[in-house]
């Protein structure tokens, strides 16, 4: 039971040999140790000698070490520390900080919601989509249905993106691309020239922000109703130092703050098309893209427009290596004659080069062909394969909907390895159950911000029984679901861990103890945070699953944040869309 202000100053007014301050420092540590996080805090206002006892540098990092020993203000300051040995933060003001931060992270409460306005893409039909600033790549045509009730299945890509706390988006007044670094508030130009550019799909992670784009002037006619633009992907890396007196204004200084803080340095790497010819402006033609630091794929999936008759669509993956930068820009050398040679001695290196492709006979094979029933979600990549997620469900409707539903909602993995030799790595999982109650092993919100949660389930299998094959057990390092070090190989059962909800997407800070999760089951929503109860790592070990509690936010929360079906964020703040198409920043 949380003491009164009242009661603690009754303590305080008794003789000063009674007093809580005047205890030895071990006793006092002890007492203290069971009073909870905002305990403390409130102990600060009983009296002058509780202010300064409870402010105690060592007694607050003692505090942070009990209580938040996995939040990201202890894992930078043991980094900074290891730097500079003799730099020693402000622990009491670092604590207060911690300490409301998770006050309303485990009451599932806004302490502050930011509004920031970006540009929308255009609802079709519009005259203004060729000349919009922002076109995203049309999802599949399927939705879920069961009986007169439906839901979205899969949502459009958002006209932002965000990792490590830097918010990527075009400002409509400006009509530019800026970084907002959620942290200082201050506000980055992005390098990218967007005159006669249409984006298709923004993407910064790694490291590396990667901008999709077309021209906006029509390339060539590929028939009488369409015409082809050509499609390029700009790569800049995103590198954050810290940041130097100069870099702050007058009014905000870097001594007001207890830990460094840091700028960032957005620089061009290179540029290079995504597709020979080029691709209409439609909702029929869709490609689906990943990138790490090193590599780039992107899967194109296309109507056949044969005059001979063939149906099936053309399909293809692609896997670049990006990892050299150039200056090279084939956008501004539409016929190629500057294009340098491979491995010249000339200043312009040759930059992004393929690695491979694989052809519709190569998806066929190796069992990701889609043909006219498209179940692919998304694709991954790790340091040498390309992983594709598939998912089908049984209540799902539409024209790339299957005509044989499974009878639960099926997760899959395929991987290969980007020179296509080798063995493939499959991973499945349709949960356990009956078509009324579904139930999987592996998801859960104990088992997404835990490495433990690697052990259940099956393992996943070769084709070739390949004894390189890793085993959950040999993994252990990884957390099979996505997260700060999440491996993609793993079928991605965390969207079916509560049925019939269907999990839209989450928040997992798996260092932090932290996940924030957006359940639907067509008219229910559930917007919920797990805080793990014991925030030491060491004490996680022994800790039951079951203990993880689940705190729902306020009903209205979910349309600040899903309108895009997909958030971001950690243990800091959730970024989301909300129903107007403003991006919502709620900081805790």
């Amino acid at each position: 039971m949380k003491p009164s202000r009242k009661a603690l100053s009754a303590i305080a007014g008794e003789h000063q040999s009674g007093d809580l301050t005047n205890l030895p420092n071990d006793l006092f540590l002890l007492i203290s140790s069971y009073l909870s996080p905002q305990d403390c805090v409130l102990c600060r206002r009983v009296s002058r000698a509780w202010l300064a006892a409870f402010t105690n540098p060592d007694a607050s990092r003692d505090f942070m070490r009990w209580h938040f020993s996995r939040s990201r203000e202890m894992r930078r300051a043991a980094l900074e520390l290891r730097e500079r040995p003799d730099w020693t933060p402000d622990w009491a003001r670092v604590f207060a900080k911690v300490a409301r931060r998770y006050y309303y992270l485990r009451s599932a409460r806004p302490r502050l919601v930011e509004k920031v306005d970006v540009t929308q893409e255009p609802p079709p039909p519009g005259r203004g989509l060729l000349k919009a600033a922002f076109r995203g790549v049309a999802p599949w045509n399927r939705w879920l249905r069961w009986n007169d009730s439906t839901a979205v299945f899969q949502h459009r890509d958002p006209a932002w993106c965000v990792d490590d706390g830097l918010l990527v988006y075009h400002e409509p007044f400006s009509g530019r691309y800026v970084a907002y670094d959620l942290e200082t508030r201050h506000r980055f130009e992005v390098p990218f020239d967007t005159a006669d550019k249409t984006v298709r799909r923004l993407r910064f992670t790694c490291g590396l922000l990667v901008v999709e784009w077309c021209e906006r002037e029509a390339y060539h006619q590929l028939n009488d109703r369409e015409t082809v633009h050509r499609h390029f992907a700009t790569a800049f890396d995103v590198a954050r130092r810290r940041s130097s007196p100069s870099d702050y204004s007058s009014s905000s200084s870097a001594s007001e703050f207890e830990l460094p803080r840091f700028t960032w340095d957005i620089t061009f790497r290179s540029e290079w098309k995504i597709h020979f010819l080029g691709l209409p402006l439609n909702s029929r033609d869709r490609f689906f893209s990943a990138h790490t630091a090193t590599h780039y794929a992107l899967y194109l999936w296309q109507p056949n427009r044969s005059p001979w008759g063939e149906e099936d669509p053309l399909e293809q993956l692609t896997v670049w290596d990006i990892a050299s930068p150039s200056a090279y820009r084939p956008s501004l050398d539409p016929t190629g004659a500057n294009k340098p040679e491979p491995n010249s001695d000339s200043a312009q290196q040759e930059g992004p080069v393929v690695v491979n492709r694989f052809t519709w006979r190569d998806l066929e094979f190796l069992g990701l062909r889609q043909r006219h029933t498209p179940v692919l979600r998304e694709v991954l990549l790790d340091d040498a394969n390309v992983y594709v997620h598939e998912e089908e469900h049984r209540w799902l409707a539409g024209q790339h909907s299957s005509l044989s539903p499974p009878r639960h909602h099926q997760v899959r993995c395929t991987g290969i390895p980007f020179t296509g030799v080798g063995p493939r790595w499959f991973d499945e999982c349709c949960a356990d159950g009956d078509v009324h109650l579904s139930f999987c092993p592996r998801a859960g919100s104990a088992a997404r911000i835990t490495s433990s949660g690697a052990g259940g389930g099956d393992d996943g299998d070769f084709n070739n029984n390949d004894d390189s094959a890793p085993t959950r057990s040999q993994a252990a390092g990884f957390s099979p679901f996505r997260g700060g070090t999440a491996w993609p190989g793993w079928a991605p059962c965390w969207r079916h861990e509560e049925f019939p909800y269907l999990t839209v997407s989450d928040v997992v800070d798996a260092s932090a103890g932290v996940r924030i999760v957006a359940r639907q089951c067509f008219m229910m929503e559930a917007l919920s945070s797990f805080v793990l109860p014991k925030i030491s790592v060491e004490e996680d070990e022994d800790e039951d699953e079951d203990e993880v509690s689940e705190v729902r936010f306020a009903d209205e929360m979910w349309a600040e944040l899903l309108g895009k079906g997909r958030i971001a964020g950690d243990e800091r703040w959730i970024v989301g869309e909300d129903a107007v198409g403003m991006v919502t920043i709620v900081r805790f």
